[in-house]
């Protein structure tokens, strides 16, 4: 009786444990796709701020020198006043009772219509362009201070992007250290779940062809696969764009640069300067975006339902099945 009992009791047990290990891993997977999406987001926000404040500095750097051509303008203008009004002043000299200064009525006349009557030819034109000047320098002085100061919040959000992804990644970590044993069985389950069905989606897009588009003609395309499987176990950076280390949309732009396509190195202007396509189309070369408006992550496919990626921190350029599921935007070809 006691061993009937105890065997029959063990499978609501053990099936209550499998269903509270299978309930944790979906939670766990999704906190793991939040996180990450936070993190590929937050890196893209800081490539896009990074735009912003190489073009603000160039404005700097452009205002600057405009105020200082109009500071020398100013100098210019204020020694040629000088000496008009000396050269103006002693050209009338000779002539006393033509100059409001030598005249005996000089006492009565007041000082601004004798300046005015020296101010004559070259003066009264300097004074003119003197003014515009010193307005022009107010103007300039005021748009620049704008610009620092935009300059400064553009890096304040920067830094900002970088300490909240950090934070994050730091909590991803403590997700990671959560998925174990049976749990982390019933993860890799559901992540070979939805590989098999983005293949599954491949191929009833492309009936008849194995699932795969043959090789395009393209030869841009060729070129910025080539490029950018160069780059295969490059470390991945924030903001990275060089062989030290690229982030996802560094990759991007540098193996379409060598395909002569300029692209800027934001993952959300990608997908504005893109095409879309749809999934039946699919080409090697293609782009695929994820998070709102490609805003998130982008990856370039490489044929054979494969894709290389700069996936996210602490990572290396890889290739690897492409993803349709979680947080993908679309599909985006370079116009060129």
């Amino acid at each position: 009786m006691c061993l009937s009992t105890v065997a029959i009791s063990s499978r609501p047990a053990a099936a209550s444990r499998i269903s509270n290990d299978k309930a944790k891993a979906t939670v766990l997977l999704g906190q793991i796709n939040r996180i990450n999406g936070r993190v590929d987001a937050l890196g893209q926000k800081y490539d896009e701020v990074k735009i912003k404040l190489d073009h603000i500095e160039n404005q700097i750097r452009n205002t600057k020198a405009f105020v200082k051509m109009i500071k020398q303008h100013v100098a210019e203008s204020e020694t040629q006043l000088r000496n008009d009004a000396i050269f103006a002043f002693v050209t009338n000299g000779s002539a006393l009772a033509n100059n409001p200064l030598f005249n005996s009525d000089a006492a009565k006349v007041g000082a601004t219509n004798v300046y005015n009557q020296l101010a004559e030819g070259n003066v009264g034109t300097t004074l003119a362009g003197l003014k515009t000047y010193r307005i022009e320098l107010t103007q300039e002085r005021s748009i620049l201070a704008h610009e620092v100061a935009q300059a400064a919040y553009a890096t304040h959000v920067a830094a900002k992007s970088f300490h909240e992804a950090k934070l994050l990644q730091a909590g991803l970590k403590r997700t990671l250290g959560q998925v174990k044993g049976q749990i982390a069985n019933f993860i890799a389950a559901a992540e070979a779940a939805a590989a098999a069905k983005t293949q599954g989606a491949l191929r009833d897009a492309h009936p008849g062809n194995g699932g795969y588009p043959a090789p395009p003609p393209d030869s841009k395309a060729n070129i910025a696969i080539d490029e950018a499987e160069k780059f295969l176990g490059v470390p991945y950076v924030w903001g990275g764009a060089s062989f030290h280390g690229v982030d996802c949309s560094g990759l991007v732009m540098l193996a379409y640069d060598a395909a002569g396509i300029d692209f800027p190195h934001y993952s959300g202007a990608m997908y504005e300067d893109t095409a879309r396509v749809p999934l039946w189309d699919i080409k090697p070369g293609d782009l695929l975006f994820y998070g709102y408006d490609g805003d998130q992550h982008v990856a370039m496919y490489v044929g054979h339902g494969e894709m290389i990626e700069a996936p996210e921190a602490g990572e290396v350029v890889h290739i690897t099945p492409i993803r349709l599921g979680y947080g993908f935007a679309g599909l985006g070809r370079p116009r060129a």
